[in-house]
């Protein structure tokens, strides 16, 4: 999923007469209109648009980068419009101010304006400012990428020279961030100049009447983490003060990153319009509630002495208590579900969803646990099925249990399950590449892998029996040698790899545009890495 953002051989150039530009901007909105195109879109998908728009309209070729971010500004524009002025952020740079006369300070985020009228940009800041917008005046792409990677803004205007806004092009299309690029008019590192017409006109434009509606991850998380108080969980599980009820709340409040619960929520959230508090409660808290079972008994399966820093429930309370509890929080799990405030459809797809999962995951885990006992070599197409039915399959359960609660659409819901088969094993397989490059991080090479099952195909002679015993004891170091010399690492990447670029083309065909964003930018953030 690799782009390659810095082609040489494109020429950098803005066209000099105003009309082509205007010209330029207004063919690549119909354009992009008649073709019904949405975000986001690669940097090859853009230069494909700007070749077939050149050859329609007869431009100068030498402009296509200039076309390029044009007809990206036509895909984004509706979503920019839609995003409240207050989660936006203005990015200008330093170059536009007048080198000579310029009196402002500069801190670590950039430009402090003293707004004494000698260029344009303390007039710029002053509207947008008082619109509401971020305004930063800064050269380079670091402040702005790290405001978009913190989430603190949901849409970008960003002026810059050509060569930046390719470089900002990179962060944004990572993490899906709306943004809008203008180009400056000329090029230099001092006194330059833009078009502040076209600049307030992106700042200004407003789409009261989107139907976009775009979700914050970081305020997604929040609202999930505030789900799970002490209080609610209380409340929605009916807990007491027995011994078995301590438990069960000591499990639910334990650490964790509460993805599952925050993909059910993302997805109810983008599908339904009046979204109900109290069916968040009930999806959340009975996704919750099968994972947590779900730990539970994997840590009786792999014998692990700690949870979340603490001990594991069973060697704390024995293996016959730990599996009770396990099986309580199932129970709830499908009691909230029953009880969740939908149509009774809606409830009976909800639970089926969740009742074939189930049965996929333990299929997924049963085979695993065997292969583990017969210490076997497992080929790589039964580990990617295995990584399907487990890591794949609760992705799926999660998105597909809140789509449907929010109303999904058939179509939309065959699209998350082959996303979450994709997203599920590229996950699964960038923990395994990353047991070779950081084995203290490891968990147990004794569950199936990708590493060793590849390294197994590749083994000569006695290595077979070298691999083997390192698996049973559970140690790397003994076959790192043969992981270098069969070049294990570079499979595994390449492998994970072809999972990623299959991404974005599935996601593609989702009409949901903000979901689609923002599965967009959670690709981006769990793989940044590798993208």
């Amino acid at each position: 999923m690799k782009e390659i953002y810095t082609d040489n051989k494109l020429p950098l150039l803005v066209p000099p007469e105003e009309d082509l530009r205007v010209t330029i901007r207004k063919k690549s909105v119909s354009w992009m209109a008649e073709r019904g195109e949405s975000p986001p879109v690669s940097y090859d998908q853009l230069a494909g648009f700007a070749d077939l728009l050149i050859a329609q309209h007869g431009w100068d070729h030498q402009y296509k980068a200039f076309v390029m971010i044009c007809a990206g500004n036509a895909i984004w524009r509706s979503v920019v419009g839609s995003v409240p002025f207050q989660r936006r952020m203005l990015l200008l740079p330093q170059c536009l101010k007048n080198s000579k006369l310029c009196r402002a300070d500069e801190d670590e985020l950039g430009l402090l304006c003293k707004e004494c009228g000698n260029c344009h940009i303390s007039g710029l800041i002053r509207e947008a400012e008082k619109l509401g917008y971020i305004t930063i005046v800064a050269e380079g792409t670091t402040i702005a990428s790290r405001l978009v990677e913190s989430g603190q803004v949901d849409a970008i205007i960003g002026v810059g020279c050509m060569e930046v806004l390719r470089k900002i092009f990179a962060s944004v299309n990572k993490y899906s961030v709306p943004a809008i690029g203008v180009p400056l008019i000329s090029n230099g590192c001092t006194d330059t100049k833009a078009d502040r017409d076209w600049i307030m006109e992106e700042v200004r434009y407003l789409d009261q009447f989107s139907s976009h509606r775009m979700i914050n991850l970081n305020e997604l998380r929040e609202q999930t983490a505030s789900l799970f108080s002490a209080e609610n969980i209380d409340k929605m599980l009916g807990l007491g003060s027995s011994k078995t009820d301590e438990m069960v709340r000591e499990i639910m409040l334990a650490g964790g990153k509460r993805i599952r619960p925050m993909l059910t929520l993302l997805a109810y959230q983008a599908f339904c319009s009046s979204p109900d508090p109290n069916v968040l409660s009930h999806l959340a808290l009975s996704v919750e509630c099968f994972h947590k079972a779900s730990l539970v008994h994997d840590d009786i399966e792999d014998d692990d002495t700690l949870r979340y820093g603490k001990e594991t429930i069973h060697h704390r309370y024995g293996i016959p208590v730990a599996i009770n509890t396990g099986d309580l929080l199932i129970g709830e799990g499908y009691r909230l579900i029953s009880g969740c405030p939908v149509d009774p459809g809606i409830i009976t797809k909800c639970l089926g969803i969740f009742a074939a999962g189930q049965h996929v995951m333990a299929s997924g885990q049963g085979a695993e646990l065997l292969a583990r006992r017969d210490n076997a070599f497992l080929p790589l197409e039964e580990i990617l099925q295995i990584f399907k039915n487990k890591t794949a399959e609760a992705f799926k359960v999660s998105l597909l249990a809140g789509a449907v609660a929010g109303g999904a659409d058939e179509s939309s819901l065959q699209i998350l399950e082959e996303f979450s088969h994709l997203m599920g094993t590229a996950y699964q397989l960038m923990d395994d590449l990353e047991d070779i490059t950081d084995p203290e991080e490891a968990s147990s090479w004794r569950n199936p892998s990708v590493a060793v099952s590849l390294l197994a195909e590749k083994a000569e002679g006695d290595e077979t029996d070298l691999i083997r015993k390192a698996v049973i004891q559970n140690e790397l170091d003994p076959i790192l040698g043969l992981i270098r010399k069969y070049q294990i690492e570079q499979m595994a990447g390449d492998l994970l790899s072809e999972y990623l670029n299959r991404l974005d083309p599935c996601l593609s065909q989702l009409r949901n545009i903000p979901l689609k964003i923002a599965l967009h930018e959670l690709v981006g953030k769990a793989f940044s890495k590798y993208l």
